[in-house]
């Protein structure tokens, strides 16, 4: 068995699975946590030294080590699902769980965030919340597909894991 968390940066995909993997005592993986550990850069050198189309690129290739691995719950970076088919191929192989939140939830995360977002610096708040928009409203076809859709805003992950199993 394996799951897939799916949706927007910050909508609380890594936590999530980590609860979800300990509880099902499965295997925890995070793509780009993944990345980092296997090509030794962040994601953000990734993204500043390569361009995300580098980056999207080496999603793509650890579709093949995910191929290898069972009862495992992967968290999927944010674009994750949008490119290469990699949604077809979750579809394919284990079930989807979308972890759905506004734009304005999305912002107030990425204002006390630990960690940088590449898609999201350098943007004053006007063009942070027009960039959130518009990049939802491009992924929302693929976080749709999922076979799970949860608002991650009003559930606690403790409920929408009570609900999946």
């Amino acid at each position: 068995m394996r799951l897939f968390i799916v949706g927007y940066m910050l909508s609380g995909k890594s936590t999530f699975g980590k609860k979800l993997a300990k509880l099902l005592n499965y295997t925890f993986v995070d793509t780009d946590k993944y990345i980092e550990n296997l090509y030794k850069l962040s994601v953000e050198d990734i993204f500043n030294k390569y361009g995300e189309k580098v980056f999207r690129v080496l999603e793509k290739k650890i579709i093949e080590d995910l191929k290898q691995m069972d009862n495992i719950v992967v968290s999927t970076g944010g674009g994750f699902v949008c490119f290469n088919d990699n949604m077809k191929w979750i579809k394919e192989n284990g079930v989807s769980i979308y972890l759905k939140l506004t734009p304005e939830a999305i912002i107030s995360r990425h204002k006390v965030a630990k960690r940088p977002r590449p898609l999201l610096q350098n943007k004053n708040d006007e063009e942070l919340l027009e960039f959130i928009r518009q990049t939802l409203r491009e992924r929302e076809f693929y976080y749709q597909q999922s076979d799970f859709i949860f608002d991650a805003l009003s559930l606690k992950p403790e409920e929408i894991i009570k609900i999946i199993l």
